[in-house]
């Protein structure tokens, strides 16, 4: 198996987990602010990269990183988790979960469109292609969804589910420089422990700790299953930045909503419209383009 290819599957694994960790956040958030949840599952997260680490083949990547990279892998982390997830996860009590991912997976369009600009990746007529079907077919798919309590539109809540796909477009851009020095752990050690930083720094978080911490095994058990997504999730993603480039990772990344529908179908009863049906058709056929 070449790289780009691995690069690819890692991609559509970290949708995989992204499909899970929305549905997981949503079943938290009515009880629990996002922040917190953010900043909990993420330190939870760095402890498992760093008990991955210390039992592999241990720190020494660290004394490789450049003041260049850790400046890089700082802005990459603080807009990708402490604004990009935050603010998602916040679009998704407002909107509901389908309208919040129509909007934040344009994403993908804006880390194309920086790479080109700052990283000079070129953009071929095949991943121009791919990347539209496969964003146009999701688009079809999450549109459609119905979801029962669904909050109604808000322009909140478009700003923030737009905030967030900006965030991580910066983030994924910002991300691949580094990526030329360090591999993927070395990476997640340095972002993730800034990321919870960052996130327990705000007032947010304090508030909703203790809620969190009385919320008994139930709660304890989601957290705990949420962190080892994130971990798993977030260096799937890593990996597929650095061996597929910015354009195809973050487009075959942005499929969870094909996930996250028939998790929808199976766990919470919901209806899959026929439109959806040919919408995972369309996104099906632009990731086959991608990889061809």
């Amino acid at each position: 198996m070449d790289l780009a290819t691995l690069g690819a599957l890692c991609a559509l694994g970290s949708a995989v987990a992204w499909a899970l960790t929305s549905l997981l956040v949503r079943s938290l958030t009515p009880r629990f602010g996002t922040v917190a949840i953010n900043a909990a599952r993420t330190t939870v997260c760095a402890l498992l990269i760093a008990a991955w680490m210390a039992v592999g083949d241990g720190f020494d990547g660290l004394a490789a990183i450049s003041t260049r990279s850790l400046t890089l892998l700082l802005v990459s982390i603080v807009a990708a988790i402490a604004i990009g997830d935050t603010v998602f996860f916040e679009s998704t009590r407002m909107l509901g979960l389908g309208r919040a991912m129509t909007l934040s997976m344009s994403y993908p369009v804006v880390a194309a469109v920086l790479a080109a600009i700052l990283l000079d990746e070129r953009i071929g007529a095949q991943v121009a292609v791919g990347g539209l079907l496969t964003l146009g077919g999701l688009a079809m798919v999450v549109a459609t969804r119905h979801e029962e309590g669904t909050v109604p539109r808000s322009w909140l809540g478009v700003g923030a589910a737009v905030t967030a796909a900006v965030a991580w477009g910066v983030s994924v851009v910002a991300l691949r420089v580094p990526l030329e020095e360090i591999d993927a752990l070395t990476a997640q050690i340095v972002r993730l422990p800034l990321a919870a930083a960052v996130l327990w720094a705000m007032p947010w978080s304090w508030r909703d700790a203790p809620a969190l911490m009385r919320g008994g095994r139930d709660v304890a058990v989601r957290l705990g299953v949420l962190s080892v997504l994130t971990a798993v999730s977030s260096v799937m993603y890593v990996v597929s930045i650095k061996h597929a480039g910015v354009a195809v990772a973050t487009v075959l990344s942005s499929t969870a909503p094909l996930f996250a529908v028939p998790l929808g179908v199976v766990f919470l009863g919901e209806r899959l419209p026929a439109i959806a049906l040919v919408g995972a058709g369309v996104a099906v056929a632009g990731v086959v383009i991608l990889r061809l």
